[in-house]
């Protein structure tokens, strides 16, 4: 069959946009992966990549350095030219062959020196932005009279170089000669931590390639003097010292062919570190999520955006020392134009760690479990009957879980109507108190519950129907204190904040209408106890009172699910924490009812309580 090959009709245009837009993140990935690629070309035991300072008129400048077979003068030019690679086959799967040279230019536009030995001779070229060109060209140098952008600088390096053997460098020149690349890699003026390579690298690459040892000088790795070089530390993948950990289990789906692997790592009994960190000395080590795909991680969170997500995979407490790793089918995705996320196989969407937040819950070992509970804070707080409460305004509902609505079909209406209705439709039983008694009252004088109305009992045998087991439950309740757990959870300045997927709901016991409303309940009953006891008592009521208002919004906001004209953005924003913070600021409206419990807690403890007035 004949055809006609399509072909770029402005070139230089192409190629500054593809540059232009390229990531600035993506440049130590890159360097690195081609550099790995290539030494485990070399002979085993001979398959090093190195990462140390270059000086070049008195500036660092960044360099990659690395075994496996050496490039000519033609395999040089060739290999710098855009989408073109040596040694290796490009393809979706695998490297592309732009990456390194699209995110590098981005990143270092005056220049990327590559020099190549082979066989014993070592040439040289150096690609950059030309402004007089405006574009992108390898740039030309006066060598014996003539002009060549690739030349032979063997005399120029034996001294310093070992040509027994083949091997490969390439030196960031950055955005000016000025430009020092080893503390600012990814842009002049940007600053990053000292180990920011060696990080990069731990943190993308779940596994190097077979055989390869990674090897720094201490000017780009933690420890040391600041300007010290010349001393090296070899970089391990978390893998390497996974045997040094507490515990760590890898968990196959069969029905999906994920696996997804759960680590503990604390913090080392004598040391700041974690312990992965304190046997991987070149770099950081913290507890992250992310997934993995043909030995590289994406989505990566740590710190705070793990922690703040944490409790949708079934960690609401110790994201801190755990670590999940959602290994990903080599077939079910691709990584997209840069390399930057991953997506799904046919339909290019997406693809983020919160896609397998349900199976990371299902998935979990009972010794996760324990680790969970070990971190969850000390509290002396029983919210068994706000939960209760909080249940029976659901109830009133009879709201199907999500997964439950999905195996009905959609619910006839007994009215026809294009407007749907105004709110969810209640069931006949008895209504919530208003007045939050039931919630409030919890333990009474002496340790004696408050009497409970009368409960009819079930005959023996009998349990939940099949659509009442599938009714919405409320959501746990968790009041935080710390300001490190509200921090890690984002709640600063907010009063809560809701996971929907794992149905629990945080309560900021710091929030402003708590402070607010301790003020107004310490005039109240002022005298009447001694003034810790008393602080204690007030603080209690007036976080309960919020938590209860929260949930009771958080409630009529889950209700809304079933109501027509409710997207699923509106549901979000209605249990947004601004929106949560709203419910909480209205304290005044739970004054009077807290002043009974706070009486009631008074009498409980033997102090004598004048009787709360009546608003």
């Amino acid at each position: 069959m004949s055809f006609e090959r399509l072909t770029i009709q402005d070139d230089r245009f192409l190629i500054n946009r593809l540059i232009g837009q390229a990531p600035r993140y993506t440049l130590v990935r890159e360097f690195f992966m081609n550099a790995q690629e290539s030494a485990t070309l070399a002979p085993e035991g001979q398959r090093f990549v190195r990462i140390y300072p270059t000086l070049i008129e008195g500036v660092r400048k960044l360099t990659f350095w690395n075994t496996g077979p050496g490039m000519d003068a033609v395999e040089l030019r060739t290999a710098t030219n855009i989408s073109a690679s040596i040694n290796k086959q490009m393809s979706l799967s695998g490297n592309f062959g732009i990456g390194a040279k699209v995110s590098g230019l981005t990143v270092s536009p005056a220049g990327i020196r590559y020099r190549s030995c082979k066989n014993g001779v070592v040439h040289e070229v150096t690609i950059g932005f030309d402004q007089e060109a405006d574009t992108f060209v390898r740039f030309v140098y006066e060598v014996e009279g003539r002009q060549e952008s690739v030349f032979d600088v063997t005399q120029a390096v034996r001294k310093t170089a070992d040509l027994s053997f083949d091997w490969t460098e390439v030196v960031l020149i950055g955005e000016d000669d000025d430009h020092d690349t080893v503390s600012e890699p990814i842009g002049k003026g940007i600053r990053v931590d000292r180990s920011y390579v060696a990080t990069q690298i731990f943190r993308r690459f779940a596994e190097f390639r077979p055989g390869v040892r990674v090897i720094l000088d201490v000017s780009v790795t933690k420890g040391g003097g600041r300007d010290e070089t010349g001393r090296t530390r070899t970089l391990k993948t978390l893998q390497d010292v996974v045997s040094q950990l507490p515990n760590a289990e890898i968990v196959a789906c069969p029905e999906t062919g994920v696996k997804i692997q759960y680590l503990h790592d604390p913090k080392h009994a004598n040391y700041s570190h974690s312990i992965s960190a304190l046997n991987n000395p070149a770099t950081s080590s913290t507890s992250f999520c992310a997934l993995v795909h043909r030995g590289e991680r994406y989505d990566f969170r740590t710190g705070k955006k793990w922690s703040a997500v944490a409790p949708n995979y079934g960690i609401p407490f110790g994201s801190t020392v755990l670590t999940v790793e959602i290994y990903l089918p080599d077939d079910s995705a691709l990584p997209n134009q840069y390399r930057d996320a991953l997506t799904t196989v046919a339909e290019r969407n997406p693809i983020t760690t919160d896609d397998y937040a349900v199976k990371v819950r299902e998935l979990m070992p009972e010794w996760v479990k324990d680790v969970i509970r070990e971190a969850h804070p000390p509290r002396d707080e029983n919210l068994d009957d706000l939960q209760k409460d909080l249940q029976k305004l659901l109830d009133e509902f009879r709201l199907p879980t999500s997964t439950y609505i999905k195996s009905l079909k959609a619910p006839e209406r007994t009215e026809n109507s294009d407007f749907g209705l105004d709110e969810a439709r209640s069931a006949e039983v008895d209504p919530i108190d208003v007045d939050e008694d039931r919630f409030l009252r919890g333990e009474r004088t002496f340790g004696q519950r408050a009497t409970e109305k009368k409960v009819r009992k079930a005959p023996e045998g009998a349990k939940l129907s099949k659509e009442a087991q599938a009714l919405e439950r409320a959501p746990t309740i968790e009041i935080l204190d710390d300001p490190a757990e509200i921090d890690e959870k984002q709640m600063k300045g907010r009063a809560a904040r809701f996971y929907k997927d794992a149905q629990t709901l945080f309560i900021n016991g710091l929030y402003s209408a708590v402070d607010r409303m301790i003020a107004e309940l310490e005039i109240h009953f002022v005298g009447q106890a001694e003034g810790e006891a008393l602080r204690c008592i007030v603080l209690r009521a007036a976080q309960r009172s919020m938590a209860f208002r929260v949930g009771k919004a958080t409630c009529y906001a889950i209700s809304k699910r079933l109501v027509d004209g409710w997207s699923l953005e509106d549901l979000d924003r209605a249990t947004s924490p601004e929106s949560l913070s709203l419910a909480a600021d209205d304290y005044r409206q739970s004054l009077t009812t807290a002043r009974k419990w706070i009486s009631a807690e008074l009498k409980a403890h033997g102090f004598a309580v004048a009787e709360p007035e009546v608003a």
